[in-house]
């Protein structure tokens, strides 16, 4: 019985990635070649480890008796790279999901830091509402996600990168009165929101609802650059991150809403699964900590984005209209 660590590598990606192409990506190969390592290590084991189905690939018996020893066989693997190499370069290619606040803030920096000293890592930034890119992460299509919340359970690894402070911000033509507003006040003016899919809503759902806030009329929308246009030009209060819109505040184009209470900072966390640590997703951890900055905006780094970002197409809808709430005053 003679195989080859590819051959195993293949198994153990096709399975968690329950695709052959997926895992092709993965391992930077063609998908003829996964499925020919993973036919030659079936030939070598002596039965099937896979089967395929209409909703992907489903593990055998073989394969369930495997996937434990492969994870194993993989973490020695990158061991021995490691420890025991001469080489100690850091390299591979890591999906990164990113909320678009960090998107449109420090992520060029991280890429930036990441390739002048580690170059044979590269980052491919994917950009979506948080609670979306930890679906990606429980399926294995990201390999690190960097969002708002501190435990996303036990199967992963939660690292705090930063934190940031939050308040309710409005334009100034909204005639919101300059003094802390009690939570059921929040009610008589028009709110924007992001929907359901962004993981700062679970972060404060608890918040808000331990204190009353109650809303009216809600204008949702899915993008953090909308949700800045939209406030800016009087259609409502946001919560938004205080260090990124402290300019506009500056410049007057917008202003703090006060409350009683405010806003609790909002913690921004490194979530990646535990069977999937490595030290080259370590470094790049520790150099989004040492990184992360929300005062930052895209034009204040030295040289543009190595690459495009991925990511979903912004929308807005409105919901809930209630009788006898203030529009915003025209101009």
């Amino acid at each position: 019985m003679n195989f080859t660590f590819k051959q195993l590598e293949a198994f153990l990606f096709s399975a968690k990635l329950q695709s052959f192409s997926a895992a092709a990506v993965k391992l930077h190969t063609t998908q003829s070649a996964i499925s020919k390592r993973l036919a030659e290590l079936e030939a070598s084991l002596g039965g099937p480890l896979l089967h395929r189905t209409s909703h992907g690939l489903e593990l055998a018996q073989a394969g369930r008796e495997l996937l434990p020893l492969a994870e194993e066989a993989q973490r020695l693997w990158q061991r021995i790279q490691h420890d025991i190499s001469v080489d100690k370069t850091l390299r591979g290619t890591f999906r990164v999901g990113v909320t678009e606040l960090i998107a449109m803030t420090w992520l060029t920096r991280l890429i930036q830091l990441l390739q002048k000293l580690h170059p044979h890592v590269t980052l491919e930034p994917v950009v979506d509402a948080g609670l979306t890119l930890f679906e990606r992460l429980e399926a294995n299509k990201l390999d690190l996600s960097i969002m708002p919340g501190t435990f996303w359970g036990q199967a992963f690894e939660t690292i705090k990168v930063g934190q940031v402070d939050q308040a309710w911000i409005a334009s100034p033509r909204l005639g919101i009165p300059n003094r802390a507003l009690k939570p059921h006040e929040f009610a008589d003016y028009p709110v924007i929101e992001q929907p359901a899919g962004a993981s700062k809503n679970k972060f404060y759902e608890a918040w808000r609802a331990e204190h009353g806030f109650r809303f009216g009329k809600v204008l949702l929308t899915n993008s953090t650059t909308v949700l800045r246009e939209l406030t800016i030009s009087g259609f409502g209060i946001s919560q938004q991150a205080l260090d990124y819109v402290r300019p506009d505040i500056k410049s007057g184009l917008l202003r703090v809403v006060k409350s009683d209470p405010m806003p609790p900072p909002l913690v921004y966390s490194a979530v990646y699964r535990s069977d999937d640590a490595s030290p080259a997703l370590a470094r790049i951890v520790e150099l989004a900590v040492e990184t992360c900055d929300f005062k930052l905006r895209a034009s204040q780094h030295d040289v543009a984005p190595a690459r495009a970002l991925r990511g979903s197409g912004s929308t807005v809808r409105q919901r809930s209209v209630r009788r006898g709430v203030k529009k915003p005053a025209r101009r």
